[in-house]
């Protein structure tokens, strides 16, 4: 008998993004961050949206077809700041603001994962993008990154597992978003 378990998979919708922006965040954070804690991988940098854990393939399947079907439009999101949760020891690049498309997008589809009964969030949605974890305290900073802006015109629907005993966040699917 297989476990059901097995099948469920952790995924997450998020912001990625352009391999120029991931390499110009790390190559900040390899330079101008002082830590003994290792980065996140470069390839995992991004910004959630809803995170949904024990998903079903039914359940998936529901969730991409919700996601195609919205109609967001396209948006960008300005770059300069960080910050730290001691709580968690999350250190991480946040935008310097919350624009409406961002918040009504994470919104939705946070709200249509609490309405298939897969996860309800106890927290609020904080926009940050995570760059290193577990840190003791907050990590020094020599030197302030350098602002960038980034405009999102998809937003993806990512599977969080381990390949070869790392946490990987694997994209699955896109959604455009209206430009």
């Amino acid at each position: 008998m297989t476990d059901k378990n097995q099948e469920n998979k952790r995924l997450f919708f998020g912001l990625d993004f352009s391999q120029e922006n991931k390499a110009q965040i790390f190559n900040w954070l390899s330079h101008q961050v002082d830590d003994k804690r290792k980065p996140v991988l470069q390839s995992n940098l991004h910004l959630t949206l809803a995170f949904l854990p024990n998903v079903s393939p039914a359940n998936e399947l529901l969730l991409i077809e919700y996601a195609k079907s919205l109609t967001f439009s396209s948006f960008k999101l300005r770059f300069a700041e960080t910050g730290y949760w001691p709580n968690t020891g999350i250190f991480f690049l946040k935008p310097c603001e919350l624009v409406t498309p961002l918040n009504a997008l994470a919104t939705s589809i946070r709200n249509e994962g609490e309405r298939l009964g897969i996860y309800q969030n106890p927290f609020d949605f904080h926009p940050h993008v995570t760059l290193k974890r577990n840190c003791k305290q907050q990590p020094e900073i020599k030197k302030a990154i350098t602002p960038f802006e980034v405009e999102f015109k998809e937003f993806k629907l990512f599977h969080s597992t381990r390949v070869n005993s790392q946490l990987r966040y694997l994209p699955i699917t896109s959604f455009k978003l209206r430009c």
